[in-house]
């Protein structure tokens, strides 16, 4: 049964920061400038092998990462009126992706 919690939780928290990072990544379509593009992409990209092998460090740290992207897609969504949907589903996505964070420490044993 935990083996599945886990599987379940570590698949949900994939495809959530999979879903974040093809956001970010759609921004220059909407007007975002590719430099505040590339500056909450490649934050974003850091933590993905560390998914991929399940290390529980940078499951731990991961969530820094997300800072960036919320930063720009907060300005995003206030000032610029064509940035605000893409903005706004990327400001849906990284509250998503900090619980899938959590809900997949939250499976993998303190001795890991």
């Amino acid at each position: 049964m935990i083996a599945a919690q886990a599987q379940g939780a570590r698949r949900a928290a994939l495809l959530i920061w999979a879903m974040l990072i093809a956001s970010v990544s759609a921004w220059p379509f909407a007007g975002i400038g590719w430099i505040a593009t590339t500056l909450a992409l490649l934050p974003l990209l850091l933590p993905v092998p560390g998914f991929i092998r399940k290390a529980p460090r940078t499951l731990q740290w991961s969530s820094l990462t997300l800072a960036p992207a919320l930063a720009f897609a907060v300005t995003e969504l206030l000032v610029n009126s064509r940035a605000r949907i893409p903005a706004a589903l990327t400001l849906a996505l990284i509250p998503a992706a900090l619980a899938a964070i959590v809900a997949l420490l939250r499976t993998i044993p303190r001795d890991a």
